[in-house]
């Protein structure tokens, strides 16, 4: 009956084109779902509604020539069925929709999870996705639109940059990061983007300082060495300064260490970080680095491959409300410059690192070999979905306490 309901329904050009991107082949069995079929071809080319004694006619001449006698007799006594039917109410119509779409939903997660079952390769991200396109798509009238009252909108910006930048000329250019948003940092080896990051998060106003719950996925360098750069930022005070007076340097760091925690995951897989986000929910996230993350399935090439772990990471950010900081490494097209380093620079990737990210900043050095003596970098703002703004902030780096400054 629900599908006879659905059918009737969806002759009408308005209801189908209300509800044509929730409702798919794959929901209807049989001689139903041929006849779907027959209504999305005539409502992609007609732009009226469509009778049943149409619909007969489409499907049995015009788009089926080759039926049988005995299978037009079966849609005929079939469409006369849903002639028949009684059209729903608008709110049961609604009813319909819904049912139907997570029918579909079911179906999608119930293949791909039997697939897993007998062998292929476990990518739970695939399901996982099927399930949040399902969330954010059109629930007909039950729809959140955006706000259309300014101070609610503004106020709402402003969650999304929750997080501000302790690095002066960069937080009035980017206006910070909040959940949902995927940041990428990337540079050449030594030229200080695990610095960076750290600066970011423990240095004087940083993220940890602001009360962000932070966690942070290393599988770079032993996470035990990222800590103890933490402090240093943290403290302003190098190692040695640090055994000198080991309770000054705690007295600064109890104020944020709270805050922050890491994690050596050296074999972690996007699965395994969602899990995690999922059970302790923190406020940022930073994967250093994000390449070298694993990601079921297989891939003909790098670029696939990096590509689809980039899009774990946006997910994450957007599934778990968060904000994602991607660490990567530039390519040698940006070795030696302080200037103009593009996202299109980044190692083994075309464009497929790039289209996921809201923002991009690439940090640039002029020395070809690295010099600890070089305190100059500049930061490359190459995208930049937050504020809009492109362009290079220059700044100076103390390599010693990993803190970055204007």
């Amino acid at each position: 009956m629900i599908e006879k309901q659905m059918l009737k329904l969806m002759l009408s050009k308005k209801f189908y084109t209300q509800h044509k991107g929730q409702i798919s082949r794959n929901v209807f069995q049989g001689s139903f779902g041929s006849l779907f079929e027959t209504i999305q071809k005539a409502h992609e080319k007609y732009d009226t509604d469509i009778s049943v004694d149409e619909l007969y006619t489409l499907h049995t001449t015009v788009y089926n020539p080759a039926l049988t006698r005995a299978a037009k007799d079966q849609f005929k006594d079939l469409l006369k069925d849903i002639k028949q039917t009684t059209e729903p109410s608008e709110l049961i119509a609604e009813d319909i929709v819904r049912i139907l779409a997570d029918r579909n939903i079911a179906q999608q997660v119930a293949v791909e999870a039997t697939e897993i079952y007998n062998g292929k390769e476990a990518n739970f991200d695939s399901i996982l996705g099927i399930i949040e396109k399902h969330k954010q798509g059109l629930p007909g009238e039950k729809l959140d639109s955006v706000t259309t009252n300014i101070g609610e909108l503004l106020n709402q910006l402003e969650v999304t940059t929750k997080w501000k930048f302790n690095i002066p000329r960069l937080q009035q250019d980017v206006s910070g990061i909040g959940p949902g948003n995927f940041a990428i940092f990337f540079a050449r080896p030594e030229v200080g983007k695990t610095a960076f990051w750290i600066s970011l998060v423990g240095n004087q106003g940083g993220f940890a300082y602001q009360g962000a719950k932070i966690h942070a996925f290393i599988n770079e360098e032993p996470a035990i060495r990222t800590q103890m750069r933490l402090i240093n930022s943290c403290s302003g005070m190098t190692r040695e300064e640090i055994i000198e007076n080991i309770k000054l340097a705690h007295e600064e760091w109890s104020k944020i260490k709270d805050n922050i925690t890491l994690l050596d995951v050296v074999d972690w897989s996007m699965d395994n970080m969602d899990s995690h986000c999922e059970k302790y929910k923190p406020d940022i996230i930073i994967i250093d680095q994000l390449d070298k993350v694993g990601i079921a399935g297989k891939f003909a090439r790098t670029d696939e491959k990096l590509r689809a772990i980039y899009t774990g990471a946006r997910e994450l950010a957007k599934r778990r409300q968060c904000a994602v900081i991607a660490i990567s490494q530039a390519s040698a097209d940006a070795h030696g410059k302080t200037e103009n380093i593009t996202f299109d620079m980044m190692e083994n990737s075309k464009t497929g690192k790039a289209a996921e990210a809201d923002l991009i900043i690439a940090i640039g050095t002029n020395t070809h070999i690295i010099d600890h003596t070089n305190t100059n970098r500049v930061l490359n703002i190459s995208k930049n979905k937050i504020t809009g703004f492109h362009g290079m902030v220059g700044c100076t780096i103390n390599t010693q306490l990993s803190r970055y400054w204007v």
